[in-house]
C-alpha cells in the first residue's frame, strides 16, 4: 500500500485523514438525507443529523465517514470519492449531513473528501476495510 500523505492518527478503528491538496474530478451523486441508496453498486446512506443518526440500522454499514472542522464540530454539505487500491474510482457521493455510510467490501481504499461550498482544502488518505469490525473515518478540515 502507498505511503499515507500527511499526519494520520489511528486509534482502534478511527482514522483522522489529513490534507493533500488534491481534488477529484468526479461528479458526485447526491444522496438524500436519511436515505439509503446504491451508487455504482455500493450501498450508501447520508445521515448524522438529530435523532435520525441514532437509527440502529446505520450500524449495518461497515464504513462511517464523518466530516469535521478545526473546532472538531461536525460539518455538512460534503462530497467524497473512494478509490480502490488500483486507483479506480469505486464511488463518488455528496451528502447534506455530516455522515456518509458505505457498505464497501473488504480491501484497501483511498478516500478524498471535499466541502464543495467552501474554500477548504480537500482531505485525503488511505484506509482498510476488514471483516473484523467497522471503520470510523474522520475527515478533519482545519481551514473550514
Amino acid at each position: 500500500m502507498p505511503a499515507r500523505p500527511g499526519p494520520l492518527a489511528l486509534a482502534a478503528v478511527a482514522i483522522v485523514v489529513a490534507a493533500t491538496g488534491a481534488a477529484s474530478a468526479a461528479s458526485p451523486t447526491s444522496v438524500p438525507l436519511d436515505t439509503e441508496t446504491t451508487v455504482g453498486g455500493v450501498p450508501v446512506a447520508c445521515t448524522g443529523v438529530g435523532e435520525s443518526k441514532l437509527n440502529p440500522h446505520w450500524n449495518s454499514y461497515p464504513v462511517r465517514v464523518e466530516f469535521s472542522g478545526a473546532d472538531n464540530g461536525l460539518l455538512a454539505d460534503e462530497a467524497l470519492t473512494i478509490f480502490d487500491d488500483a486507483g479506480a474510482e469505486v464511488v463518488s457521493v455528496a451528502c447534506a449531513g455530516p455522515w456518509i455510510l458505505l457498505k464497501l467490501p473488504p480491501g484497501s481504499y483511498r478516500i478524498e473528501g471535499r466541502l464543495p461550498k467552501t474554500q477548504a482544502m480537500p482531505q485525503s488518505g488511505y484506509f482498510r476495510v476488514t471483516p473484523d469490525g467497522p471503520v470510523h473515518l474522520e475527515l478533519r478540515f482545519p481551514d473550514a
